[in-house]
């Protein structure tokens, strides 16, 4: 059954690890990203930073699995997606809802009861605090925290025991804001006494909460996030995995704030420190892109054909600075199957032009609409392929690589002159050099016949 696009990954999250889903090769950049979290105690807001489509919630729903599965790990992972909850005003609620998920499996544990503090707290510490409107009962409430069975957990039915008499004390109450002090104070000791400190106050057992999507969310709400975690969760031992893309975030911030802030420096105050996703390789081993690229075409059910031979032809050459991310291949593939090939291509450079055009179509659009003009700076594509004069003309004309390298030179530098073998090989295409009109036609020609018409969204 052919497909359009490949379908997600099915990750059990905190169960699944590397094993099943690692098609990147990125389970080193997982043992990196955990042995970070469990040597350090200090507080850390770690920004996983990747390009859009490059593979981060894959590799951090992998990871929140992975990492419980470590020789004597007492750490607690947490996965947010926090796209899915930018409709609500407040994250910290959301926040709180998605840890309780996780520490109160086990409603008798240390853990779950020193957790339900600060989950019966946070809903007077955010934006939700003005529309309860119980200061004075929270007050009362969180002076009670001290009693071993936490009486917090009974706020609702105190608040109606107690009926008008608080509500009238409300404004006056909330004016002097002790309530939401003391909230925020009851808050915090429980996240201390979630990571069970030692005599010496060093945290024995770790949160780590992931948060991903987090620059596909509304500015404000992707701010509103960040802030939460500064202001609410500056614990030792409670660390954050943000999964963005900075440049994205960067927008974000400009939105909210101005264009002429430094939105990257700003950015700089809310995480400790920058890992790096890695990005893929044109190495021909079992996690390169051209690998990765042959399994997107059988998951979506199509056999490998010429088309597809030869995009894995550029792909293989194509440096790191171009290198397309996973999910532009797997668009690429995508597009490749929507286009009919045959019986309109019939020669070598005919496959190579199309395949050079689907592939610009993805990672480059502009320079793909520059090179049907004619326009594109050869250099500039020939640099984005891998490809340049150096030893390219030496090779024997029929062999694939070298149209990669002609079919640029014609298109773009049509009174270019070809001698020797691969004149003739030229001619016998109706390109040789008194046929320039030829040549200008090469690319449009392809495009017209196969692509015309065709476009993805971006997503």
């Amino acid at each position: 059954m052919a497909r359009l696009y490949i379908p997600e990954p099915k990750i059990d999250l905190y169960k699944d690890g590397f094993d099943k889903h690692d098609k990147l090769g990125r389970k080193a950049t997982g043992d990196k990203l955990s042995d970070l979290v469990e040597r350090i105690d200090d507080p850390l807001v770690i920004a996983l930073d990747g390009a859009w489509g490059s593979g981060k919630s894959v590799f951090l729903k992998c990871w929140v699995g992975e990492h419980l599965k470590r020789e004597g790990n007492t750490t607690q992972t947490v996965y947010f997606d926090a796209f899915q909850h930018d409709y609500l005003d407040d994250p910290l609620i959301a926040l709180t809802s998605a840890i309780s998920e996780r520490i109160e499996r086990d409603p008798e544990s240390k853990s779950a009861k020193a957790w339900r503090i600060a989950k019966n707290a946070a809903p007077f510490l955010g934006k939700a605090a003005l529309r309860l409107g119980t200061a004075a009962f929270v007050g009362k409430a969180i002076s009670l925290t001290g009693d071993e069975d936490g009486a917090l957990n009974d706020i609702g039915d105190k608040l109606s025991e107690e009926g008008g008499d608080i509500a009238k004390s409300l404004d006056e109450f909330w004016k002097k804001e002790d309530g939401k002090r003391a909230a925020m104070e009851a808050f915090r000791s429980a996240l201390v006494q979630l990571t069970a400190p030692d005599e010496q106050g060093s945290p024995t057992q770790k949160l780590v909460i992931v948060i991903d999507e987090l620059d596909r969310c509304r500015p404000d709400y992707a701010l509103s996030v960040l802030e939460t975690i500064k202001h609410f969760f500056n614990v030792d031992g409670v660390h954050f995995v943000l999964g963005t893309n900075l440049k994205e975030l960067a927008n974000s911030v400009k939105a909210r704030h101005g264009t002429e802030n430094n939105a990257e420096r700003y950015l700089q105050k809310f995480y400790s420190i920058r890992l790096q996703l890695p990005k893929l390789t044109s190495v021909s081993d079992a996690n390169s892109a051209p690998r990765y690229y042959e399994e997107v075409v059988s998951q979506l059910g199509q056999d490998r054909d010429w088309i597809h031979d030869r995009i894995v032809l550029l792909i293989r050459n194509m440096p790191a600075e171009s290198m397309p991310t996973p999910r532009d291949l797997e668009r690429i593939a995508t597009l490749a199957n929507c286009v009919s090939v045959s019986p309109i291509l019939k020669h070598e450079h005919q496959y190579m032009a199309l395949a050079i055009l689907i592939v610009l179509s993805i990672i480059d659009p502009k320079l793909r609409e520059a090179s049907l003009m004619g326009l594109a700076e050869k250099r500039t594509v020939q640099r984005l392929f891998g490809y340049d004069s150096r030893g390219m003309r030496s090779l024997p004309s029929k062999e694939p690589a070298s149209w990669v390298f002609w079919v640029i030179e014609l298109s773009q530098d049509p009174d270019i002159q070809i001698t020797g073998n691969a004149h003739s090989y030229m001619q016998s295409f109706g390109l040789d050099s008194n046929n320039r009109h030829m040549r200008l036609k090469l690319l449009p020609e392809i495009y017209e016949k196969c692509l015309s018409g065709f476009s993805l969204p971006d997503f």
